[in-house]
């Protein structure tokens, strides 16, 4: 059997993945379990490393059983294994076993074939396990549904990826099951937590970095290493940095490519904003066909929307979308609107509420008259849009934008989730990463309103500024008040006292 050095040295990879596993191997000498943490940006080779380290851990343990830790079971077929499956693939020829022709080096969601060695607790169940020759088993185990469930396990290692959207009393139960075959093995691998990870934009999985506080006082229990997008130049494209700086926001840089830490307000409008506003079922989260409610704020250099659908008490909302400068021959309205229409191309309910911003209700610049002589508004542009790609519009614009201090109690409400009619709010964690990114950024003044200095703070990113978060004020305002009751009525506006 190939030791994990050799495995190793099969592969180039760059100082910091190098660093990682070294540290792992020479680090990590503590009795009992350990953790090791990688949190990584856009082509940082995160990835990599997992999959990398998953070989290692399959060196090390033959007949060793642990377990995937994820929030739901689609998540890793859909999302996680494609990468995991493309490095073993394409960098150690390791493919997937074939039962008809007997070749292939795993077995994939079924029991391996009887001549390969099974672990020293071999699994009740094998629909959820990948497993090797030499009896290593790793089982993709769904915390979201059914965390207690997996309390009774016995396990001698655990992998996780994207622990941003992994909760913390999750990992309670995690760490308590990584305890199996004492004395079997002699590796710093065995009874490893090994935890991967997309950099969070907020309060979610910020126990990551618990690890980098731990390793200062147990450096041989705990291990943390960042790894950013320019520790890994040496497997990109020339350009590749080049690009994302013309792609990504100049927050979305900071944390993705440079590594830049973002922490919540210690004082914000939002105060009960947490992880849980971002988990969600992403099967059954969205609806498309559902109608769509589209809150707008309007600025004349950065507009921007929020895109809801309501689920009785629930409240979800599936994308935030703005512009930052306007096609030709458009206004800023227009252009938001011809993102949205083209964003939800593929939306099968063809009913669009548009409601937000009293100061849409005003011309804009290039606006011309209706034949009654009243000005075409900001609003009716926008509408005109969706009119013209054929949805159904409901147009009912607040009249006047709620006072801050009496939305701070409301969003209050709604977010701690006390309210008497459970009205609740959820957001998409990639597609609506901007709304609430907008809200944890959100400072509060001393008499409970929302400081909005960071719109007109020079270099700031509008798209994190507090425009975005307004729309969420504007949404629950215009609900609360009856806006879903006017289906009927195309000019409809509410009038809040």
């Amino acid at each position: 059997m190939r030791s994990a050095i050799d495995l190793i040295q099969e592969i180039e990879v760059n100082d910091k993945q190098a660093d990682f596993i070294e540290g792992i191997f020479y680090g990590l000498t503590a009795e009992g379990t350990k953790t090791a943490t990688m949190i990584g940006g856009i082509g940082s080779g995160k990835s990599f490393a997992m999959a990398l380290l998953m070989l290692v851990s399959k060196e090390e343990l033959p007949r060793g059983k642990g377990q995937f830790a994820c929030a739901t079971k689609t998540q890793f077929q859909r999302a996680i294994f494609p990468g995991i499956k493309s490095v073993w693939s394409e960098n150690f020829g390791i493919k997937q076993y074939n039962f008809k022709t007997g070749q292939g080096d795993y077995a994939l969601w079924r029991k391996p074939p009887d001549d390969w060695e099974k672990p020293w607790q071999e699994p009740d169940n094998w629909e959820n396990c990948i497993a090797f020759p030499n009896g290593w088993v790793i089982e993709v185990c769904g915390y979201k549904m059914l965390s207690d469930l997996h309390r009774g396990r016995n396990d001698d290692f655990a992998f996780m990826d994207e622990a941003l959207i992994f909760k913390r009393e999750w990992l309670k139960i995690l760490e308590g099951r990584i305890r199996a075959n004492k004395g079997k093995f002699d590796s710093p691998m065995h009874w490893l937590v090994s935890i991967f990870s997309s950099p969070p934009y907020g309060s979610g999985g910020d126990w990551m970095f618990d690890t980098e506080e731990l390793m200062r006082e147990e450096p041989d229990r705990y291990l943390f290493m960042q790894i950013t997008t320019k520790d890994n130049l040496m497997f990109l494209p020339g350009n590749y940095v080049a690009n994302l700086k013309k792609k990504l926001s100049k927050l979305e840089y900071g944390v993705e490519v440079d590594g830049k830490r973002l922490s919540k307000m210690p004082k914000s409008f939002y105060s009960s904003l947490d992880d849980r506003h971002t988990e969600v079922d992403e099967e059954t989260f969205y609806d498309p066909s559902q109608p769509l409610i589209t809150v707008v704020d309007f600025n004349a250099h950065f507009t921007s929307c929020s895109n809801w659908q309501n689920f009785g008490k629930g409240n979800h909302c599936v994308k935030g979308v703005f512009v930052h400068e306007p096609e030709p021959d458009m206004d800023m309205s227009q252009t938001l609107a011809h993102e949205v229409v083209e964003r939800f191309i593929n939306h099968q309910n063809r009913t669009i509420y548009i409601t937000g911003d009293r100061n849409g209700l005003n011309a804009s610049a290039s606006s011309k008259k209706n034949a009654d002589g009243t000005w075409i508004t900001l609003f009716d542009e926008f509408a005109q849009v969706f009119t013209d790609a054929g949805w159904s519009v409901i147009l009912c614009p607040l009249t006047y934008n709620p006072l801050k201090d009496e939305i701070h109690a409301l969003m209050q409400g709604i977010l701690s989730e006390s309210r008497e009619d459970g009205v609740y709010a959820r957001f998409h964690p990639t597609e609506a990463k901007s709304v609430t990114i907008s809200m944890q950024r959100a400072p509060i003044t001393g008499d409970y309103k929302k400081d909005k200095k960071s719109e007109n703070k020079k270099g700031e990113d509008q798209e994190y500024a507090t425009h975005l978060s307004d729309t969420v004020d504007y949404y629950f305002a215009w609900l609360l008040q009856g806006g879903l009751m006017y289906a009927g009525d195309t000019s409809f506006e509410i009038e809040f006292y």
